[in-house]
């Protein structure tokens, strides 16, 4: 299951504004504190995802600020605590008699989304890293590696279907071909690591996908895995675990792991299905994020108010062929979702996934997963 809500329709495809604007990692650092530039997406957002990727063993606090319409800055506010497996954290908004309640009427985070209200939009954002546990030499490397948001915001131009249509090979290519599938329902549900497998898709497609680009993954204990599951699926569980949310579904964190592990790896939206398919075809396997009601999903034997999967390519009629951990087991979880209906899940979400590559692995031109 996911943290965040959705948005759209049940069977609509939604036009969203996205931009991933990617910070300068090399400068900006005060002893063990790193603030990006400002980072502008060019349109007027309502949201951001952030991302980091940190070397393994590296504790620091993520803060976020953005600048809304009036020019004012607001405060910064925590965006995570990235410690060890079982200290992360999202933030825990301030309870009033209410319930949890903003600092102030500008943009705030819920678990891992920066959100403004329709009359509170912002035009630019900062990111801050600061390192605990000890300064950073001058000297050293920066123990950061990637950093990024992705802004949205309801707009832009209609999902592009103008390559629907174009017949082209069916077969995956590269690690989206070497996606082997995993089932989320070979785990007991438990009341700790947000539920267990019935809530495990994000952990189990993250799997698939860094084991399709050749990852040495640790495993969990014995007791942890069943006969017919795969050992890594518990351990990621618990590296992404989100003590806050009580979950792992959070964004950020899952791309934050994946970063840890030597990838370069975001939370960004993409424009279309058409955006997928450059990348699916470049060899890159997506983690989507999806939402619909039953029957909307033909192919699905479920619904969901959130869900992961990942997206292998396309066939000649361009649908989704997708590995999706909710499946009983085997080749199963290898299947088909009709295209249209495919991107009226997705688009709830706004058409969000991880993108995880090999840390340095160029990016196919002619998308929208860069800027």
């Amino acid at each position: 299951m996911l943290s965040t809500p959705m948005a759209g329709t049940a069977s609509e495809p939604a036009a969203w504004q996205t931009r991933l604007v990617r910070a300068d990692t090399s400068s900006g650092w005060d002893g063990r504190t790193w603030t990006s530039g400002v980072l502008v997406p060019g349109f007027h957002a309502d949201q951001a995802v952030a991302s980091w990727n940190l070397e393994p063993g590296v504790t620091a606090r993520v803060e976020i600020r953005a600048r809304t319409l009036d020019g004012a800055w607001h405060p910064w506010q925590e965006a995570a605590f990235w410690g060890g497996p079982g200290e992360r954290r999202s933030p825990v908004p301030p309870m009033g008699s209410d319930g949890p309640q903003p600092q102030d009427d500008g943009p705030s985070v819920r678990t891992d989304i920066l959100t403004a209200r329709p009359e509170r939009l912002f035009d630019a954002a900062q990111l801050r890293i600061t390192l605990l546990g000890g300064m950073r030499e001058a000297s050293e490397p920066p123990p950061l590696h990637l950093a990024a948001l992705s802004f949205s915001a309801p707009g832009g131009s209609a999902a592009d279907e103008s390559d629907a249509g174009e017949r082209r090979g069916a077969e995956p290519v590269g690690a989206a071909a070497a996606v082997q599938p995993l089932s989320q329902r070979a785990y007991p549900g438990r009341p700790d690591l947000g539920g267990g497998g019935p809530a495990w898709c994000s952990p189990t497609s993250l799997t698939m996908v860094l084991a399709a680009w050749g990852a040495q993954l640790p495993s969990a204990e014995p007791t942890e895995a069943p006969a017919d599951g795969d050992p890594h699926v518990p351990w990621m569980a618990r590296a992404v675990y989100d003590t806050a949310f009580d979950g792992t579904g959070n964004w950020s964190f899952n791309a934050a792991l994946a970063g840890e592990l030597g990838f370069d790896a975001v939370v960004t939206r993409l424009a279309s299905l058409r955006s997928a398919r450059v990348l699916t075809e470049a060899g890159i396997p997506l983690i989507a994020s999806i939402a619909f009601e039953a029957g909307r999903l033909p192919g699905a034997d479920y619904d969901t108010s959130g869900h992961l999967l990942v997206i292998r390519g396309f066939d000649p009629r361009g649908d989704v062929l997708a590995a999706d951990p909710a499946n009983p087991g085997g080749s199963d979880g290898l299947r088909t979702y009709p295209r249209q209906a495919f991107d009226a899940a997705w688009s709830r979400s706004r058409r969000t996934v991880y993108l995880i590559v090999p840390r340095g692995h160029a990016l196919p031109a002619a998308t929208d997963a860069g800027g």
